[in-house]
This record gives structure tokens, sequence and C-alpha cells, in this order.
């Protein structure tokens, strides 16, 4: 028996809160609550928003992306 195969189109900056949480990237890599804040707000705000039908799960991975594209530009870039 086969599965179907399912794939998911991640919306990437997709707000104007994009440009946050790739700042919110930046801030991490120096300390790590930046980065246990940023993820139980993302999921308080995905829960509730998905409860309203606001945003779908390819947005909310799209927000974990922008996040990880900050923290890696920045550890890129400025990592000696």
């Amino acid at each position: 028996m086969e599965k179907e195969v399912v794939f998911i189109r991640v919306e990437i900056f997709d707000d104007k809160f994009s440009i946050g949480h790739i700042l919110l990237g930046f801030l991490a890599y120096f300390h790590i609550s930046f980065f246990i804040i940023f993820l139980f707000y993302e999921l308080i705000e995905f829960c509730y928003k998905y409860g309203r039908k606001e945003e779908t799960p390819a947005h909310f991975i799209g927000d974990l992306c922008e996040f990880f594209i900050g923290y890696s530009l920045f550890s890129l870039l400025f990592h000696s």
C-alpha cells in the first residue's frame, strides 16, 4: 500500500513582523532566553490564531525559519 506524500508551502517573510523575527534571532545568539521567549510566544500565538482560522501551520513554520535565518546569519558573519 502506497502512502500519499503531502507537501506544505512554507510562508517566509509574509508579514511586517518578519524583520522582528530576524532581529530576535540576532539577539538569541547572545542569550538563550530570547529563543525561549520567542518559541513560547510563537506557540501561544499559533494556538490562538489557528483556532480563529487566521494562521496556518505554514505561517508558524515560516516564523521559526525567519528566526533561525537571523540566528544563522549572525553566527556566520560575526562568530570568531
